[in-house]
């Protein structure tokens, strides 16, 4: 019988006869193929095998369980397909969003930033660590042995970046659904907490100020039946774009502040040492300057709102200082010591352009926001 069958029937009974090897094989060719480093490798196997059955003290949040997912997902499957359904659900889009977001790290990058992920929150959530699970080593075996004093700078920020992004995302049909499930008592944005500075400190002023203003939009959203005179769809629609429009300029604080704050850590490190400020440079420019790059640059992707793309517009000289000078120029020819001291030095000399001309642009932005309300706000009276 099989003799008779042609080279494409066989072929399909031998891939059914054997599908379960092909898998197997597959996978371990995407997870350990040659290239990746065997100790990387096994550190990622134990770290994956232990989350499975971590149970923390604390819940983790949303963006945090979204970046080890991410992070995971890029290990194994590699960088995110350009398109995806518009009519999958919301949950199905975040998770596609983180994933895009880790868009061009190897497989051994994704399971090195997923492993060290992983004992962020185990130390910000707690949990059991078993000695089969050990920490992350935070340095190389060619760097001075000892004890580990090296500080860890991974912002807290850059992890919210894709699920700020895919919020940004939601149709006005969406929010207007979302709103008519809703209540004052459960409202998003005032349960939402500055994720920049230090709390407590003028550094979290501007996130808690755009936090307020969010909430009070929302509030108004939710209330505004018992104010204005106006259908509650409507006056939603006219808010709509001023709610997306603050997740946007959310994603633009954390980007400045990561960068700005990039910039303190590297001069401090320059002017006291490493030994003093317990940090190297560059673990600070992989963990601050080379996230927020990668940050800037995968919210020009086209499946993102356009308030988002206008971040990255606004965030575009810092893309050709880290890519086009620093990275590109200086750092071949002078190394890290000279990369940190160009980046300082751009940043200090260019400080007006983030203080000044980014909060113009940004209020700009708002303006073009508050007059497209009154477009969607006829639109939903016309019933379109």
């Amino acid at each position: 019988f099989f003799s008779d069958l042609d080279n494409e029937s066989r072929a399909l009974i031998l891939i059914a006869q054997h599908r379960q090897e092909i898998i197997i094989f597959i996978e371990r060719g995407k997870m350990a193929g040659p290239s990746h480093d065997s100790s990387t490798t096994k550190i990622f196997h134990e770290k994956v095998s232990f989350m499975k059955n971590w149970k923390p003290e604390n819940i983790p949040s949303n963006r945090d369980r979204l970046e080890l997912y991410a992070l995971h997902k890029q290990a194994i499957s590699g960088d995110a397909p350009n398109s995806f359904s518009s009519n999958a659900p919301q949950a199905e889009k975040s998770r596609y969003q983180a994933w895009k977001h880790k868009s061009g790290l190897s497989s051994e990058q994704a399971m090195s930033a997923y492993c060290a992920e992983c004992d962020r929150q185990l130390r910000v959530y707690g949990g059991q660590m078993t000695e089969s699970t050990p920490m992350t080593p935070m340095t190389t075996p060619n760097e001075s042995a000892g004890p580990n004093t090296e500080k860890d700078t991974a912002p807290r920020g850059i992890a919210a970046i894709p699920l700020l992004c895919a919020a940004a995302a939601e149709s006005r049909v969406a929010y207007l659904r979302r709103l008519a499930r809703g209540d004052v008592a459960n409202a998003w944005w005032s349960r939402q907490e500055p994720l920049c500075g230090t709390p407590g400190t003028i550094t979290t002023l501007p996130e808690t100020f755009l936090l307020a203003t969010a909430s009070l939009i929302e509030s108004i959203s939710l209330r505004s039946d018992q104010y204005i005179p106006i259908s509650t769809a409507i006056v939603q629609s006219f808010l709509w774009p001023l709610h997306n429009i603050s997740l946007a300029f959310w994603i633009l604080l954390i980007l400045l502040y990561t960068a700005i704050d990039g910039a303190k850590h590297l001069a401090t490190t320059l002017l006291w040492g490493s030994r003093r400020t317990g940090l190297t440079l560059s673990k600070i420019w992989d963990d601050e300057i080379a996230l927020t790059l990668h940050s800037v640059k995968s919210l020009c992707l086209s499946h993102h709102p356009i308030g988002v793309r206008l971040v990255a517009l606004m965030m575009w000289p810092f893309t050709l200082l880290v890519e086009g000078l620093c990275l590109q120029l200086v750092e071949p020819l002078g190394g890290t010591l000279t990369n940190a001291l160009v980046y300082v030095t751009v940043i200090v000399c260019t400080s007006w352009y983030w203080i000044f001309t980014v909060p113009c642009l940004a209020a700009c932005t708002a303006v073009g926001a508050f007059w497209s309300g009154f477009c969607f706000s006829l639109i939903e009276l016309a019933g379109v």
